[in-house]
């Protein structure tokens, strides 16, 4: 996820307004050790420990709705998926939503369509495989300084 990414995730977040939106945003914003910062699993982790009634991921589906990012739909789809009432409130907006979100939601609401709910797994795989990343520590001008040990 580039700085830019992040940035609008975490303003579009924190948006929402609620305690554990706004925690959810300074996790996304907040540097680790060595600059760590949180990728989707980390993120999708965060989202499952400090979102759980329904409001709060409803309004937190809204605002990346209308952020338009397909990658937060996805891993919130991850999340709810086995929550038929929150599913049924992510398929109400199928006609704002991407192709690739519009398969997960095609996956998540028929379970016997093999090709849907193979592409779903296979982003949400891809997706979730990494939680942190730990930026280079060398200015790219000093890269040709470095030395293998």
């Amino acid at each position: 996820m580039s700085r830019s990414s992040r940035e609008a995730l975490t303003s579009r977040v924190a948006g929402v307004g609620t305690p554990a939106a706004k925690a959810l945003a300074a996790f996304v914003a907040k540097k680790g050790a060595n600059g760590a910062v949180a990728c989707w699993g980390a993120i999708a982790d965060e989202v499952k420990k400090s979102l759980n009634d329904d409001a709060s991921i409803e309004a937190l589906w809204k605002a990346m709705v209308t952020d338009g990012d397909p990658r937060p739909q996805l891993v919130l789809l991850s999340i709810l998926k086995d929550r038929p009432k929150l599913i049924a409130m992510a398929q109400a907006d199928q006609a704002s939503v991407g192709p690739v979100v519009r398969q997960a939601l095609q996956a998540l609401g028929d379970p016997n369509d093999t090709e849907a709910n193979r592409g779903f797994q296979a982003r949400i795989n891809e997706l979730l495989a990494v939680k942190y990343f730990v930026p280079d520590s060398v200015e790219p001008k000093n890269e040709s300084q470095r030395r293998s040990k």
